[in-house]
């Protein structure tokens, strides 16, 4: 049946913009190499690839947080690692000692060694990264250890203010660790014992439980029936009679209590104290550094007893040191694991996302010639509609 002009007409303005919608949309396909460029193309698909791309964002947030992490962890296991090897230095210098045969200038160089190892180990104890320090735990903006100095600039006393808690940081539901660390964890030996008292005044240790750590000089002055004790120089003096069993004698400045038994003192005097078991890795270098001057005057028997004691401090520091490897090293294995399962299934997640919204160029190319060519089939036929003559009609 032959078909009017009007449905020729109409048949080929349909071709004629179907085919170039559809010329249209292969061309764009082409030039961005995307299968779904809007949501109205493929409404399904769009939604998968909406979904995938904001779990891929997500993995990939997780993997810039881990990246942070684990090079924090690396940087406070290099510092650890140079920690424990000037500490061992400074265990060696002292060792030496208890041969007992260096005289005062040697030790006085043993001394100013310990000094310098002592300014080293305070700098890497505050190294800082992106302006976090890695051993203040929660307190993390501020440098956990602070000094006091003498007239002559050397450290007397170092403090921790950071925080004995670690800051964490949640990765994923389910997983939270801390780039940081508590410094006492890692730089103390927490195992106190009973004060020992090294002079001949008589004083004993008390029943009370004291506080204060490492060393200190409990100064006895007076006479029998009115004995003045003082931890602090003279600043706080308790004054006894010799019969109390358990007198505690305050540092002014810390705070810090030594509990003694004055029943048995027999003359005054300054008797040094030690805490076994209370020692961080600065207070054992600033005891042996000045036992080393000996500025006390000790015996060498006081001498070779203590350098003894501060050894076996130093040891148990040493052994502190050493485990802070195997706690830095397991974070780091588990994070390393962990960001390799993230890149793992960010990758697979990307592959979705290519699966669905990449194109297939080769396909592509040949939809293009395909519709081209029926797209000038159809503007050939509306040519030749419109260049119709009567003489066409008569035929």
């Amino acid at each position: 049946m032959p078909y009017s002009l009007d449905a020729i007409y109409k048949n080929s303005r349909w071709a004629i913009g179907q085919n170039s919608s559809i010329l249209a949309a292969l061309q764009q396909k082409a030039a961005t190499g995307q299968e779904v460029n809007r949501i109205s193309d493929d409404p399904a698909a769009s939604n998968q690839i909406l979904a995938f791309i904001t779990d891929s964002r997500t993995k990939e947030q997780t993997l810039k947080m881990l990246d942070e992490i684990v090079s924090t962890l690396d940087l406070s296991s290099s510092v650890i690692q140079s920690i424990t090897g000037e500490f061992g230095r400074a265990r060696a210098s002292l060792t030496s000692t208890m041969s007992g045969t260096l005289n005062t200038e040697l030790r006085q160089t043993l001394a100013a060694d310990l000094d310098n190892i002592l300014e080293e180990m305070v700098l890497l104890a505050n190294t800082q990264r992106m302006g976090q320090s890695l051993f203040a735990g929660a307190n993390s903006e501020q440098l956990p250890y602070t000094v006091e100095r003498d007239d002559q600039g050397h450290i007397m006393r170092v403090d921790y203010q950071g925080s004995l808690e670690e800051r964490k940081v949640q990765i994923t539901d389910g997983l939270e660790t801390s780039a940081v660390l508590a410094g006492p964890a890692l730089f103390s030996s927490e195992q106190r014992e009973e004060p020992v008292f090294y002079g001949q005044t008589g004083v004993a240790t008390g029943t009370g439980t004291s506080s204060i750590r490492g060393d200190v000089q409990l100064t006895i002055t007076g006479s029998a029936g009115n004995w003045q004790l003082s931890i602090d120089g003279g600043a706080n003096v308790v004054a006894v009679n010799g019969t109390e069993t358990n007198v505690a004698v305050v540092h002014s400045e810390t705070g810090e209590v030594l509990f003694v038994d004055a029943t048995g003192i027999q003359q005054a005097g300054d008797e040094p104290v030690r805490v076994p078991g209370t020692y961080d890795m600065f207070n054992a270098l600033i005891n042996a550094r000045d036992l080393l001057k000996n500025e006390q005057n000790y015996s060498e028997s006081q001498l070779q007893s203590m350098f003894a004691d501060t050894i076996h401090s130093m040891d148990k520091i040493n052994q502190r040191l050493v485990q802070a490897f195997p706690v830095v090293g397991g974070r780091l294995q588990v994070l390393t694991n962990f960001k390799e399962s993230i890149g793992d299934m960010k990758l697979a997640t990307d592959e979705d996302i290519s699966r669905l919204q990449d194109t297939d160029i080769t396909q592509v190319a040949i939809d293009l010639a395909r519709y081209e060519m029926l797209y000038q089939m159809s503007l050939n036929v509306a040519a030749r509609m419109f260049s119709m003559s009567l003489l066409d009609f008569m035929r």
